[in-house]
């Protein structure tokens, strides 16, 4: 264990994010220790973009480091394994710099405390706000932080990981995170501001709650309620009224707001909570909204009143048309009939924007399961958009221990699939990585579906899916619905602001 400064009256926490100006997670942590009287300094390394994002200089990190000080310690926001290389060479840089203790936290950190110790000194497992503010006080008075909940370390060469801490059930308790304040730098394109990177979007970042009810193997969510017991109430929601004063809180500081996404694993389908949002977001907001749910959580009732209270995008995670890979691949439990019922509600309601998420192109699946996707695709009703990607095998999921245990991956090859160079990763993720002829024209033709004026070339080309010619004809409609897709995606955003300027 590292012994850190702990000089009387040293009250200063320093708390850096990667990639993601929005932050919400270490926004909470800012604002918990900030209301326990602490000084935190937060610095937002680089903006969001995806595989083509650049790590920060050294000079810059210096450079903040001068500005800083010595710290009581500096935590790391370590959400994603993608950048988890840059994260550990600024830990290194900075370790070079301070004496103080350097800790690591987020989901990735949570799920794999002892690989992330390799880089860190500790790190803070679970939901963190209480535990940022205790291990902040045993710091500044120099006692013991060995028996403390929520923390992992390494003493005598073995990993310590303690029990967790019980979760905040009521999440109003935990306050809002806190936009602008002149305590924020941002590095950015080689050079170092003092800034809050959040205020100039076009839109901001929430969740009305944490956690999920359902277990998919492909997520973390599963994993970090097991690790709280599997407590029947993990999946919690904030009050609609604590979230209607964040979202006015961000409404009077964001000059270009034009749009609210909902992080929320599934947003809350309580029909109680749902009238009160409705009616306090359509009088006191009034800005476009998005949200993500799922097929089981869908009524009419419910998106009714979200459309009228300005919701214009929703996403839902299909995942796959083969009931067997949803199944027994992913462990998603609904039927055909209850997903076509669900996209059935989604056109009915006329949600402006409707994106289905499919996982597809993965070694878990065959390509008679692809053309399941494919028939399902070609039968939702309504306009829609479709998110096909590759499977991201996320570190400590179930996911990881099932395909090693089919023998698809040695655990060496999965690691050398899970731990690759940021950019691959994204790009990985991003477009699946399909070779297979077979999977690759079903993979293309999926994607038709999406766009009305190619479904009836789609289902010509599925009848014939061995000919070359089908084939060809294939990858050049997927060339040509490329095209298509980044012109939808610049006019869905421009919709979007116009709506909110016009008011």
């Amino acid at each position: 264990m590292k012994e850190g400064l702990t000089a009387p009256g040293n009250r200063k926490v320093a708390l850096i994010n990667f990639f993601n100006p929005k932050s919400l997670g270490i926004r909470f942590i800012e604002q918990a220790l900030s209301e326990a009287g602490y000084d935190v300094v937060m610095l937002h390394i680089g903006g969001f973009r995806g595989a083509y994002s650049v790590k920060p200089g050294e000079a810059e990190i210096r450079e903040f480091m001068e500005l800083l000080g010595e710290p009581l310690w500096i935590g790391f926001s370590v959400i994603s394994y993608f950048y988890q290389e840059i994260a550990a060479e600024v830990t290194e840089l900075i370790r070079q710099i301070t004496k103080a203790p350097l800790v690591w936290g987020g989901v990735y950190t949570t799920l794999l405390p002892d690989r992330c110790l390799d880089f860190c000194d500790y790190v803070i497992r679970g939901e963190g706000e209480a535990s940022a503010v205790e291990f902040s006080e045993r710091l500044a008075a120099g006692a013991d932080v060995s028996d403390m909940q929520n923390l992992a370390y390494r003493a005598n060469g073995e990993t310590v990981v303690n029990p967790v801490r019980p979760f905040e059930t009521n999440l109003d308790l935990l306050g809002v995170a806190e936009l602008g304040l002149s305590n924020k730098y941002f590095i950015n394109d080689g050079k170092l501001y003092q800034a809050d990177p959040g205020l100039d979007s076009y839109s901001y970042e929430t969740s009305a709650s944490r956690g999920c009810p359902y277990a998919c193997t492909y997520c973390s969510s599963s994993n970090l309620k097991r690790m709280y017991g599997n407590a029947s109430h993990y999946t919690r929601y904030r009050s609609a009224r604590h979230v209607i004063d964040e979202l006015k809180s961000a409404k009077a500081k964001m000059k270009n707001l034009s749009l609210i996404r909902f992080w929320d694993e599934v947003f809350s389908s309580d029909p109680a909570w749902i009238d009160e949002f409705s009616a306090l977001y359509k009088s006191e907001i009034g800005i476009p909204f998005e949200m993500w749910t799922h097929p089981l959580k869908i009524n009419g009732a419910m998106i009714s009143k979200l459309v009228g209270a300005g919701m214009r995008f929703v996403g839902m995670g299909i995942q796959s048309g083969s009931p067997e890979v949803r199944k027994k691949v992913f462990r998603r439990a609904e039927s055909q009939e209850q997903i076509m019922q669900a996209a059935k509600t989604l056109a009915d309601c006329r949600v402006p924007q409707v994106v289905y998420d499919f996982i597809i192109g993965h070694p878990l699946e065959t390509a008679e399961q692809m053309k399941e996707s494919y028939a399902l695709c070609s039968e939702l009703p309504g306009k829609f958009t479709l998110q096909l990607h590759g499977l991201a095998f996320l570190p400590g999921t179930d996911i990881v221990e099932e395909t090693i245990k089919r023998g698809v991956f040695t655990r060496e090859e999965m690691d050398a699939i899970m731990y690759k160079p940021m950019e691959r990763l994204y790009l990985a993720w991003n477009v699946a990585e399909v070779t297979d002829p077979e999977k690759l024209f079903w993979y293309r033709v999926t994607y038709l579906t999406q766009f009305p004026t190619l479904r009836g070339a789609a289902r010509r080309l599925s009848q014939k899916p061995g000919e070359e010619k089908s084939r060809k004809k294939a990858a050049r409609y997927y060339s040509l619905s490329r095209y298509f897709s980044k012109l939808r995606l610049v006019r869905n955003k421009g919709i979007n602001v116009i709506l909110e300027r016009r008011k």
